[in-house]
């Protein structure tokens, strides 16, 4: 990817706390809320979270399945309130235990986790693509995201896969022309975005366009060249 050359700086999440204490999650394709009382709250498919708020500027939400803890996410204030980061640990049966982690900048709001915040972890994820193209699918991989998708070129919904895929994310792809792509997003079958890859007439570079079709402002290019 070649940052200079498109106008994506980095997705924006909006944290939000209600009256009453409720925290809410959004990132314009999904969005979730949660309390921070310390008690296991169930979030389907037997499935808990906690949320512990230990401070203004520090707070940790855990996951259970079944009782067993899967997820750990602990999120942290700079001091001045302008930074947020946040590590994500995969706790598995088998395999290592996987820890990812993004640091925000504040976008608007004034001091603790409210506010919308810049996150620039899908440049990072996505710095490097892999392509390949037969007459039945479409083959994309973000090695540095460790994120693959095998999508059959008949606009059938295919799964991303991979140890940090999105859960819940689709992608139905169809070949438009001889240069371009047109893949539609799903999260939980509901359209979150269009994308649309297009090959330069010298082979050399890929633009990957996208636009949130109920957002008319969410949108972005980036630019890959051949290596």
């Amino acid at each position: 990817m070649n940052p200079s050359k498109g106008n994506f700086q980095g997705s924006i999440f909006t944290i939000s706390i209600s009256p009453d204490g409720e925290y809410r999650y959004d990132n314009g394709t999904s969005s979730f809320t949660f309390r921070c009382d310390g008690k296991d709250r169930p979030i389907g498919n037997n499935r808990t979270e906690a949320c512990v708020k230990s401070s203004d500027t520090v707070l940790d939400r855990t996951r259970k399945e079944n009782g067993t803890k899967t997820n750990a996410y602990h999120g942290e204030l700079s001091a001045g309130g302008t930074v947020l980061t946040s590590t994500a640990t995969a706790f598995r049966p088998t395999g290592p235990v996987i820890t990812g982690q993004i640091v925000a900048s504040r976008v608007s709001g004034s001091d603790g986790f409210a506010g919308q915040w810049r996150d620039p972890s899908y440049l990072q994820q996505h710095a490097d693509m892999t392509l390949s193209l037969d007459t039945q699918k479409l083959h994309i991989g973000y090695p540095s995201g460790g994120q693959y998708l095998d999508a059959p070129l008949d606009g059938v919904d295919a799964a991303m896969r991979g140890p940090h895929a999105p859960e819940g994310l689709t992608y139905a792809v169809r070949l438009v022309r001889r240069r371009e792509i047109s893949i539609l997003a799903k999260r939980n079958g509901k359209v979150v975005e269009q994308d649309s890859l297009e090959l330069s007439n010298d082979g050399r570079v890929i633009t990957y366009s996208w636009w949130n079709p109920d957002r008319a402002n969410d949108k972005g290019t980036f630019v890959y060249e051949r290596k």
